[in-house]
């Protein structure tokens, strides 16, 4: 071969072996490459549904004149015979009764802590622990879709805050805000004129204040017996509100929630079951159900009927709601779809780093989450496939099997 030949190939062939090793360096040290650790995840399959609650329900009827003053929240229990609301000339007369009682409570409190004196100093780290919850529930309520607990949680916050003045020798006493709330007590008490009356609950139970049109419809008798049919009706009924009504009392704790799924998906549930239910647009917990009834139908749908035993504000008011019914639980690793892959057999997997090596790990998906985009994947004692911390790549080029890494 010509000399000069050989040298130019020689040169090219340099050339070349030194563009390889540049990339190379370059994707090593520059090419971003982001890696997340392997986590253990929870998922679900489930269904999206409209749900009807039925509720054995009493309707108070009377109304009367006057400015009503509801004494218990929705949801609140209330015993045969007690107070739901009183009655008020105005609602000025109301919530001057409101704040009398808010100095009344406070007063109380104040008494209470001037009467241990400085005995609950050796209990700070108590008081500091118990401060430390009430924070944690306030910030815990700010977050819920009601927050019907805060004017308690604040109460106890200031209840904790005064008792740790006392205890760290900040104040001796407070006879001097108690004389303060007294007075301003004595000026308030003779401005209104106190409740004219009050309402009773004709029965033991939860109370509501809001009448909804469907009390005469959703009736909890023979609820297990409802069909698709009858479910849709009452979806597409328009409720008219007795407008005479004040409230009413839900009479047995254990009410249902009846909905319409299609055959295929009702096919493995059980009556007696455990399931979980989410209802977006009202908490986000899942609530606890037992399946009480599956009604099969012509049209390959089925009416399921839930037994439920739980109970809040938020419930206490729900009627027709679109609901999420987990029917099965997966529990697994997380692998979001990013980091997935495919090696030469088309196995799924995802690439792991391993000191500064990568290396491909084998993943067996359980459930995938579409909305999300991530998959739970079973954790298997195979060393091939991927494992709960391992460092997974979820962003990287040109990744492969035994790939030298910064």
């Amino acid at each position: 071969m010509n000399p000069v030949v050989k040298r130019i190939l020689a040169i090219a062939a340099a050339a070349l072996l030194l563009v390889y090793v540049g990339v190379q360096g370059y994707l090593i040290l520059v090419s971003p490459l982001e890696t997340e650790t392997i986590v253990r995840a929870t998922g679900y399959q489930t269904v999206e549904t409209t749900g009807v609650v039925y509720r054995t329900e009493t309707v108070i009827k009377d109304k009367p004149e006057g400015y009503l003053f509801y004494t218990i929240q929705n949801g609140g229990r209330v015993s045969r015979g007690g107070t739901i609301a009183e009655v008020y000339l105005s609602e000025g007369d109301a919530l001057r009764q409101q704040k009398l009682d808010l100095l009344d409570d406070e007063i109380k409190v104040l008494e209470s802590i001037n009467a241990q004196g400085t005995s609950n100093r050796v209990n700070l780290s108590t008081i500091n622990q118990q401060i430390n919850e009430v924070w944690l529930s306030i910030a815990t309520e700010a977050q819920s879709l009601t927050f019907h607990e805060m004017n308690a949680l604040h109460t106890r916050l200031l209840e904790l805050l005064n008792k740790k003045q006392l205890t760290i020798g900040r104040v001796e006493n407070f006879n001097e805000r108690l004389t303060a709330l007294r007075t301003e007590r004595k000026e308030l008490a003779g401005t209104f004129q106190p409740a004219e009356s009050s309402v009773s609950s004709p029965a033991a139970g939860y109370f509501i204040s809001q009448l909804d049109g469907y009390e005469t419809v959703c009736v909890a008798d023979d609820v297990t017996q409802l069909t698709t049919a009858e479910i849709h009706k009452v979806i597409e009924h328009q409720p008219r509100v007795e407008q005479t009504g004040i409230g009413k009392i839900v009479g047995d704790y254990e009410w249902y929630l009846a909905c319409t799924v299609p055959l295929s998906k009702a096919a493995a549930l059980k009556v007696g079951g455990q399931l979980e239910v989410k209802m977006p647009f009202v908490s986000g917990d899942a609530i606890p159900m037992t399946l009480a009834a599956i009604n099969k139908s012509a049209d390959d749908t089925a009416a399921l009927i839930f037994k439920c035993t739980n109970m809040s504000q938020e419930l206490s008011t729900i009627r027709v709601e679109q609901i999420e019914i987990r029917l099965q639980e997966y529990n697994g690793i997380r692998i979001p779809d990013d980091a997935i892959h495919f090696n030469e057999k088309q196995e799924p997997g995802v690439y792991v780093q391993v000191g500064n090596v990568l290396a491909f790990r084998r993943i067996r998906v359980l459930h995938h989450d579409e909305k999300n985009k991530i998959s739970v994947c079973e954790m298997l004692e195979d060393k091939t496939y991927a494992k709960l911390y391992d460092k997974m790549v979820i962003k990287g080029e040109d990744l492969y099997d035994g790939k030298l890494v910064k």
